[in-house]
């Protein structure tokens, strides 16, 4: 049930921004809108205000405005139909739907930035590899942890984040990272494997050295003088880069006493003392931070500013993400479809309502980009079409323009099967009795 009701929540929210950017615009132009609804037929409620029917559809997948004379085969020369008004006037229509959708995801994410939105630690600090994962493509590259990422294919790299980006896109393309390694730079060919969800992996992740969040009280930890806050940089001299690192450094001593090398205010110190046992593990008494934090901004116009740039950095992922789908360079299994998106939107819903919103922004933004598209049927395509008409002086016959949409209608349907498919591949259950 959370399942079904978040699936609605956010497909219903996006359709009625997307379709009140139509519909908006169409009244301010003077256009006559016969039907506004949420879903598509049968007709589960409706009523009539003024020139329009105000509708609920049972299919909750879409939605559409209805204006007088959209239809050429319809027109009827009326002044306040669609096709009567100038090519500029349609124009603005058809790119209010999707640009309601990018307004939305931007302000989303402004409340979100505002309230407080959860980020990987360490995403904006240079990209100093301070640990690399055994028997992964970076590993396998000979990349060594205190390598700094100085370039990737030629292109600079200033962050994790800028970094970990290019890694999301780039599955199973070979990279060349320039790395500074002791003084020197060299170059490095790193084969990127796939992920999950068909997502780029290397092995490589920002540095999160151990910091001590709480401490246990009888523990040998808070006996030998360790504060909450400390960074542990080093046991036994060794450098020490993630939890798991310390973890396996203290199991391996196997009771014996240990020197810790910490960060206190800048000041390094070294303390010693003697893990314990404690249900089948060596424990010194210290509880790690969460890797996540939250990145707050209270000030709205700055917010707004933080909302435009991560915007801008998904529809550049996208973008690239559509470029390769487009040359065969990644997989279809990065889409997602009706069932993908209901699944998606379920498991966030479980998780809390900011990453939900989080979600609903992500699919607004997409769904703003992909209906800007050049493809038959979507506000892209009537637009790509208008402009052609434009530059070629004169109008399309009908016979033209039904060629084309019954293309569109193809492609569109084509598409539709694609992504259900691949979003019943994604269900373990389903999967194995699907032919490939």
């Amino acid at each position: 049930m959370t399942t079904l009701l978040a699936f609605v929540f956010v497909l219903g929210v996006l359709v009625f921004f997307h379709e009140a950017g139509h519909f908006l615009s169409a009244k301010w132009l003077k256009v006559k809108v016969n039907v506004f609804s949420l879903g598509f037929p049968p007709k589960l409620v409706g009523r009539k205000w003024g020139d329009t029917e105000y509708q609920i559809g049972l299919l909750p997948i879409g939605g559409y405005v209805k204006m007088a004379g959209d239809n050429p085969l319809e027109a009827t020369g009326n002044p306040e139909e669609f096709m009567s008004r100038s090519k500029l006037e349609r124009l603005v229509i058809l790119f209010m739907g999707p640009m309601m959708n990018l307004i939305l995801a931007v302000l989303i994410f402004t409340g979100l930035f505002m309230v407080g939105i959860s980020q990987l630690s360490g995403l904006e600090d240079p990209p100093v590899i301070r640990f690399v994962s055994p028997d992964s493509p970076a590993g396998n590259a000979g990349v060594e942890p205190g390598d700094r990422i100085v370039a990737i294919n030629d292109q600079e790299i200033v962050n994790w984040r800028q970094t970990l980006d290019i890694f999301l896109v780039s599955a199973n393309e070979t990279l060349l990272l320039s790395l500074e390694r002791e003084g020197e730079l060299i170059k490095v060919p790193l084969e990127v494997a796939q992920g999950e969800e068909e997502s780029g992996y290397t092995g490589l992740f920002p540095a999160m050295q151990p910091q001590v969040a709480a401490l246990r009280e009888d523990f040998p930890a808070a006996h030998a003088g360790v504060a909450v806050g400390d960074i542990i940089a080093k046991l036994d001299g060794v450098p020490i880069y993630t939890n798991r690192d310390l973890i396996n450094a203290i199991e391996r001593k196997d009771g014996q006493a240990v020197w810790l090398g910490l960060m206190r205010d800048g000041t390094s110190l070294e303390l010693e003392l003697t893990p314990r046992r404690d249900q089948d593990r060596w424990l010194i008494g210290i509880e790690f931070p969460s890797p996540l934090i939250e990145r707050q901004i209270q000030n709205p116009v700055l917010a707004l500013g933080a909302a435009v740039q991560e915007c801008t950095r998904f529809t550049s992922l996208t973008f690239t993400v559509i470029g390769r789908m487009i040359t065969g360079r990644a997989s279809v299994r990065q889409m997602s479809g009706p069932i993908g998106i209901a699944r998606i939107s379920g498991e966030t819903a479980r998780r809390g309502i900011k990453e939900l919103f989080t979600l609903m922004a992500l699919l607004s933004l997409n769904l703003g980009i992909l209906n800007l598209l050049p493809i038959p049927l979507l506000d892209g395509g009537h637009m790509t079409i208008i402009l052609l008409e434009g530059l070629a002086g004169r109008d399309f016959s009908l016979r033209v323009k039904e060629r084309i949409l019954q293309v569109g209608f193809i492609m569109l349907l084509l598409l539709m099967l694609t992504v259900i498919y691949v979003d019943l591949s994604k269900i373990e259950s389903i999967a194995r009795y699907l032919p490939w």
